[in-house]
């Protein structure tokens, strides 16, 4: 009977204690880190520190944790979520108790980790860990400034020398350009100026009063005059090779130098206007618009008589106008081939042929001339073919 009344009494104390055992069961334990460890997944090799730094290229990472709470982690096992954030803001679970990272990237981190029951809420508590992954030193930013500064040198460096090439291979250029100008000042004029002399002893020798001689007399007349159309070409080609000092696209800049060599020789007014916004040409285009123009300016000097030329270059959105106008006594169009052995029109039309354009020629006795060209920008980058026009040596 006592026996039997003992029991009894064990038994209700037991059922008084279930629910606190009960409570208790259901109570998660906080997680907590144990350490960690580089390569062994059996137990953290070092721990106690709030943060951790991880040398360059470091291989691999394993961080220990458990969930504390004594007994009650007996009674029901408890579950683990765990982050890196600043590899990724996602939880991942798992029943283990430990985490595995490989070949993080240089930078920080923070590692957290919480524990619960299996079905149960996620405590606002959790573990935490600071992580350092330390770079290399070509990841540094200070390693990629001096990759930028080694790489704007080089390139510098480059264009320093390529500068320098450049300019040795346009001074070769140059000398050999004042080399031909040379030869050709001492050599081709002195020639041409020997011949124009011989034809001019020759036609003094004849006599017009013979008609048999007044023939040969025009001969020599026509073949004198070809002789100072070479002359003065041979000049301006002289020319067009020494002056190259400066290289320039802007066909303002090229006018305005042909025009202060014209002023230098002779005393008139001469005036040079653009109009609109002007374009870059290529030198080809800018030669042989300025020989065009000085051709004009030419013809207006030697013959027009007059005080004042007016050249004037207007630009439009797709072409381009060179006008020479001056005040002489100018001429009667349909009559300008009448003199034999003057080619300046038929060579400044040539030229405008070449760059796709068109010229117009306007004048009347007393009224001056007026010379104006117009050419396609299109044109002058794809030049039309045409036949090549044959200037008329012999009046005929």
């Amino acid at each position: 009977m006592t026996r039997f009344v003992r029991t009894l009494l064990l038994l209700l104390l037991s059922l008084e204690a279930l629910p606190c055992l009960h409570a208790q069961g259901n109570a998660p334990g906080a997680a907590s880190i144990d350490g960690w460890s580089f390569g062994s997944e059996l137990a953290p090799t070092e721990s106690g520190k709030d943060t951790l730094t991880l040398q360059p290229g470091h291989p691999e990472l394993i961080v220990f944790f458990h969930a504390g709470g004594g007994q009650q982690a007996l009674l029901r096992p408890q579950i683990f979520r765990y982050r890196l954030t600043g590899l990724s803001d996602d939880w991942t679970e798992t029943r283990s108790s430990s985490a595995h990272f490989w070949m993080l990237s240089p930078g920080d981190y923070q590692f957290q980790v919480q524990a619960a029951l299996p079905g149960g809420g996620w405590p606002s508590q959790m573990a935490t860990l600071h992580v350092v992954q330390k770079p290399f030193f070509y990841q540094t930013w200070y390693a990629a400034v001096m990759v930028c500064a080694f790489l704007i040198a080089v390139c510098v460096q480059l264009l320093r020398q390529r500068d320098q090439l450049l300019k040795g291979q346009m001074a070769m250029v140059l000398d050999e350009r004042n080399r031909i100008a040379s030869e050709c000042h001492d050599t081709l004029m002195a020639g041409f100026a020997a011949v124009s002399w011989q034809l001019e002893a020759t036609s003094q020798q004849m006599s017009n009063d013979a008609p048999e001689q007044r023939e040969a007399l025009q001969s020599l007349e026509l073949a004198r005059s070809m002789m100072g159309h070479c002359q003065a070409e041979a000049r301006r080609i002289i020319w067009d090779l020494r002056n190259s000092d400066r290289i320039t696209n802007l066909l303002s800049e090229s006018l305005a130098d042909a025009m202060d060599a014209h002023r230098m020789r002779d005393d008139l007014q001469a005036s040079l206007t653009v109009v609109g916004e002007e374009v870059n040409l290529s030198p080809s285009a800018v030669h042989h618009l300025t020989c065009i123009g000085q051709e004009a300016m030419t013809n207006a000097l030697r013959h027009a008589g007059g005080s004042s030329i007016q050249v004037e270059l207007e630009y439009s959105a797709d072409s381009l106008s060179l006008s020479v106008r001056d005040d002489g006594c100018g001429f009667v169009v349909q009559d300008r081939q009448v003199r034999a052995g003057h080619f300046g029109i038929s060579v400044m039309e040539e030229r405008t042929r070449k760059l796709g354009g068109q010229l117009r020629l306007t004048s009347a006795v007393n009224k001056g001339t007026e010379v104006v060209v117009t050419v396609k920008f299109r044109g002058i980058q794809q030049p039309s073919v045409q036949q090549p026009a044959v200037v008329r040596w012999i009046g005929v």
